[in-house]
């Protein structure tokens, strides 16, 4: 039963380290989504001012 039991516990936590990592990865990415699109705009912005 104890070794059932470790087993377990590996597999809870390495399935929590996947969640974590995953959940930090989604944050990191929408941050450099975030910053992207916004130098993107800008870009985008003062490009079609340009003509006028």
């Amino acid at each position: 039963m104890l070794g059932l039991r470790r087993m377990m516990g590996f597999s809870v936590r390495g399935a929590l380290d996947v969640i974590v990592a995953g959940v930090s990865l989604v944050i990191g990415l929408g941050f450099w989504v975030l910053v992207t699109s916004i130098l993107c705009s800008v870009a985008f912005i003062r490009c079609a001012k340009l003509p006028s």
